[in-house]
């Protein structure tokens, strides 16, 4: 491809290829002709763009996106993507902003390719996210959305906190940009009050999802896993196993932190980032005596020499469960249902059912997000023929499975065999989530849909 191929925007910026993208937005590798720089574009998704009259979900979305680069431009901080230009006025048909071209990979992509962190270099990490959190938290900034795709690493734990989108300030005067109800953020690294007032929360919801990295940078996997349901369970009510459950001779103190992040309630967390950055700097400085010097970062396709990876092994699929994980948080499920599918068999083949039985799970819900309902129908049914002879009629991922049934019986024109499996779940959801978390609402609403169309 020659220059001339290149898409130009306002005949300055050089869209080379696109390195990112989500729901909402799509990141390029970009050229300032101008200045003779490599530079990074975000610029909302064009599918989420009209070409006539705008809706309203599309002022909220251009809104959304101006403040976004209002704030970041406000922000001073080297582990914070500088921007350089941006065009967001409302008569521009896509708005874009200029920044920093951070070099290195997210830490989405570390933690897939299989690398592993010793202690040393986990702690190291964290460190210099929690002192980017310090800085955002001192302008009134929440991020909202910290999650390992959002942190690019750039070599001996350098790292920037990239993607602002959601980011919220709280007190601040300015307009409603979510809807009631709306989750933000990424399940597997949300605070438990993310999931009850999602308008409310704070710096501490910050400290909870630096929390759930860490325990993953040092285990292989976050605190919680499973689909949206066991997650939102998890998060809510049930405590993590703790560091030491997985390696017994881990620094307690440093054990007793990672718990404290993932404490309930806020006030149990550490008081603030600036808290959080000095502890961790304590349990670095005693980790890197110990070993004389900082472990470097491991290279891109490098592996680590073995005295400098601390803590417990990876089982050789959960790398690629994690980032199966993170193709479905992203949307990406035509990506992730055969990892899915892949997954399933080979830890039903290491005699993980657990972890075989989420990844089904998974790859059901790729299914049913993709729009193949007769595919996902069979998919369920055939988990919750797995699950009822080993596992508790409470138990979530058992739960989910038999609702997505009675849903899909219902979608499927199958109402008498729908009106059955809800009167029978309908009464567990109620005594195990309650009345108004969003499965109990969901089934409750399908009833009376059913009992209305007769």
């Amino acid at each position: 491809m020659t220059a001339a191929d290149f898409r130009v925007l306002e005949g300055r910026y050089q869209l080379r290829n696109q390195i990112g993208h989500g729901a909402m937005g799509q990141v390029w590798h970009g050229y300032d002709l101008e200045l003779d720089r490599h530079v990074a574009l975000k610029t909302i998704h064009p599918a989420r763009l009209a070409s006539g009259p705008r809706s309203a979900e599309e002022e909220t979305l251009r809104e959304r996106f101006r403040r976004e680069a209002r704030m970041i431009a406000r922000l001073d901080h080297p582990g914070i993507p500088a921007v350089y230009d941006a065009r967001l006025g409302p008569d521009t048909a896509n708005p874009y902003m200029v920044m920093e071209l951070v070099p290195g990979e997210d830490l989405e992509r570390v933690l897939r390719s299989g690398r592993r962190f010793s202690v040393t270099q986990a702690l190291s990490v964290a460190a210099r996210i929690s002192e980017v959190l310090t800085h955002l938290h001192a302008a009134g900034v929440v991020h909202r959305d910290l999650k390992p795709a959002n942190i690019m690493v750039t070599g001996h734990q350098g790292v920037k906190v990239i993607d602002l989108g959601v980011a919220a300030m709280p007190g601040a005067a300015q307009a409603r940009l979510t809807e009631d109800g709306q989750l933000l953020g990424t399940c597997a690294y949300m605070a438990p009050e993310q999931f009850d007032a999602p308008s409310l929360v704070t710096e501490h919801s910050d400290l909870y999802a630096l929390g759930c990295m860490l325990y993953e940078l040092l285990v292989g996997e976050p605190p919680f896993t499973g689909p949206p349901m066991v997650l939102m369970r998890g998060h809510c009510d049930l405590d993590p196993k703790p560091l030491r459950d997985w390696c017994p001779d881990v620094d307690p103190a440093l054990d007793q932190l990672v718990m404290e992040c993932l404490a309930k309630p806020p006030g149990r967390r550490p008081a603030s980032a600036r808290a959080l950055r000095q502890r961790l700097g304590r349990i670095l400085d005693a980790h890197a005596q110990a070993a004389r010097q900082p472990a470097p970062f491991p290279a891109h396709g490098q592996t680590p020499p073995p005295e400098l990876t601390g803590g417990p092994m990876v089982p050789p699929p959960l790398a690629r469960t994690v980032g199966a994980l993170a193709l479905y948080d992203d949307g990406r499920f035509e990506a992730a249902l055969p990892e899915y599918m892949s997954l399933a068999e080979e830890w039903a083949f290491v005699g993980d059912e657990a972890r075989a039985a989420d990844c089904r799970s998974k790859a059901a819900h790729c299914l049913l997000r993709l729009g193949d309902a007769e595919k996902a129908l069979h998919a369920f049914s055939a988990l919750v023929d797995l699950l009822v002879p080993s596992r508790p009629s409470d138990d979530l991922l058992l739960l989910d499975s038999q609702l997505q049934v009675a849903l899909l019986l219902e979608r499927s024109g199958q109402s008498r065999r729908a009106l059955a499996a809800l009167a029978h779940l309908y009464p567990t959801l109620l005594d195990v989530l309650g009345s108004e978390a969003p499965p109990t609402t969901e089934a409750r609403d399908a009833l009376v849909r059913i009992r209305r169309t007769g």
